[in-house]
């Protein structure tokens, strides 16, 4: 019996491995987006700027911001590829 018992935790603990181990990578990634969009934001902001057109302020900056892309990068990403044609598109090349 404790031979069982003993499978079905190291069955539970490899789950658990698992599913930490896919959260890290989500993270990762959604850290990874995060860097990426802030610096195709600024780009575009400077490009908008020097052509004298109106530039967005930032509605959500800091951790905030932080949190959001972490949390919803497979959104952003697929919605600006479907839009824009890139992860990380943006309409900035008017």
């Amino acid at each position: 019996m404790s031979i069982k018992r003993l499978g079905v935790l190291t069955l539970g603990r490899r789950l658990l491995l698992a599913a930490a181990l896919l959260l890290f990578l989500y993270a990762a990634l959604g850290v990874a987006f995060h860097v990426a969009w802030k610096g195709a934001q600024a780009a575009c902001r400077e490009a908008q700027a020097a052509r004298g057109e109106f530039v967005e302020p930032e509605a959500f900056g800091g951790g905030l911001a932080l949190m959001f892309d972490v949390t919803f990068w497979p959104v952003y990403a697929y919605w600006n590829t479907y839009h824009f044609g890139s992860p990380l598109g943006r309409q900035c090349g008017r």
